[in-house]
């Protein structure tokens, strides 16, 4: 007896007919989809904010139709497809949730229910698959295609964890701890800043992003192809 075939498998056919037929698709590559991927994920973001389920809905889709074609780009190209994206991320989740799935995947009679305990161990299993890599990855794995102001904080909390010297020299001082005391004065000083490098002619997301370079050893790369295609 013949199955339908899943709303996910139809999905995958559509996109396999499109890199096979359609001359726009046919040019991409993972550099010039890189554009799109940075803004589907915003766009995905956007739709989170406004709280708005059924645009949600539609954003997740442009989003995962990025990955479809990554990995159908790879898989072209010999190295990788779409079940074996599932299966490394399968593995991950199975090797770095330990406080859930022991050695062999199966679901603990005991699981860790303390949020800092759960921390430790998933940073400890992190901690583990790096051992034997003779290159680490860049900005402590962190993607430097991220906003400054957020690869500083996702730094800073790295770096702390970590118990790095770096994240000690970066102490708040007593003064902006009482100036900032909760969201609405962080957006206002956020802001003042801002507005302080507008006066002095800065870029705060240069300013810092170098910043960040200089002080972290951090080696930044474009983030937008110049041979990305308009999009449709």
């Amino acid at each position: 007896m013949v199955q339908n075939p899943t709303q996910t498998q139809q999905l995958i056919t559509t996109v396999r007919i499109l890199r096979d037929k359609c001359a726009w698709t046919q040019a991409l590559t993972h550099e010039s989809l890189r554009t799109y991927l940075i803004e589907e994920s915003y766009e995905v973001l956007d739709a989170i904010s406004e709280q708005n389920p059924q645009l949600l809905k539609e954003e997740l889709g442009d989003l995962y139709f990025q990955i479809l074609l990554h990995a159908l780009i790879a898989a072209e190209q010999g190295h990788f497809d779409l079940d074996d994206v599932s299966q490394a991320l399968n593995e991950k989740l199975l090797r770095r949730n330990r406080h859930i799935f022991d050695e062999d995947g199966v679901v603990r009679e005991e699981i860790i229910t303390d949020v800092e305990e759960i921390i430790r161990v998933w940073d400890a299993a992190k901690q583990a698959e790096r051992q034997g890599k003779p290159q680490p990855r860049k900005n402590a794995g962190l993607p430097a295609g991220l906003p400054a102001l957020a690869l500083a904080q996702k730094l800073l909390d790295r770096h702390t964890r970590a118990g790095s010297d770096k994240a000690g020299s970066h102490q708040v001082s007593e003064a902006t701890r009482t100036k900032i005391t909760d969201e609405q004065s962080l957006a206002a000083a956020l802001l003042e800043v801002s507005a302080r490098a507008e006066e002095l002619g800065l870029d705060a997301e240069s300013v810092l992003r170098a910043t960040l370079s200089k002080q972290y050893g951090s080696e930044f790369t474009a983030t937008i192809s110049p041979k990305s295609p308009s999009k449709r």
